[in-house]
């Protein structure tokens, strides 16, 4: 699941690096080819008819949709971010749950130590529960192991994510209509 996950990952990262440049190089040059396949309503034919001095103001709509198009790629990766600090979120509330449990484990170890010691109970059954509850622990410390690795790798997708909404921020900002 885990392998399966960061191949998608993998893939829309590099989808996204393609894009990205594939949409810098068409601004750079021909805007009405790119925007011509989004706008399947209009008759090709009869639009190449068009004489030029006509077409200033479909050249400012053509860019205008190229970035309503960036604009959502944006929100698009600003709403896998927060889906991204949520899941962080919720690995810090699950590696605090394993802390409490950890603690609340290693206090009933000492509190029965402390009985046994004091002779109190039955020797054969505190002997048996201190040795459970010891047995606990390994399992508990593993679990936040695993919850810490998943911070980490989460922690990572979330700096990516910031970076790529930061770069498309300022690659939206810097987007110029190019007149022909």
């Amino acid at each position: 699941m885990r392998f399966y996950f960061q191949a998608i990952l993998t893939l829309l990262l590099a989808l996204l690096l393609f894009v990205g440049c594939e949409t810098t190089k068409n601004i750079k040059g021909s805007i009405t080819s790119t925007v011509d396949s989004m706008t399947s309503d209009v008759d090709k034919d009869l639009f190449a008819q068009v004489p030029e001095n006509q077409l200033e103001g479909v050249q400012k709509a053509e860019f205008d949709l190229l970035v309503s198009n960036e604009k959502v790629k944006l929100a698009e990766l600003k709403e896998e971010l927060a889906s991204k600090q949520k899941k962080y979120a919720n690995y810090e509330l699950d590696l605090a749950q394993k802390n409490k449990k950890e603690a609340s484990v290693k206090l009933d170890i000492e509190k029965l130590e402390a009985i046994d010691r004091s002779g109190l109970g039955e020797k054969q059954d505190n002997i048996k529960t201190i040795a459970d509850l010891k047995a606990k622990v390994p399992y508990i410390e593993s679990d936040r192991i695993k919850i810490g690795a998943k911070l980490s790798t989460t922690q990572i997708d979330i700096d990516n994510l910031i970076k790529q909404i930061k770069e498309m921020e300022e690659m939206i900002k810097n987007m110029k209509m190019v007149k022909e």
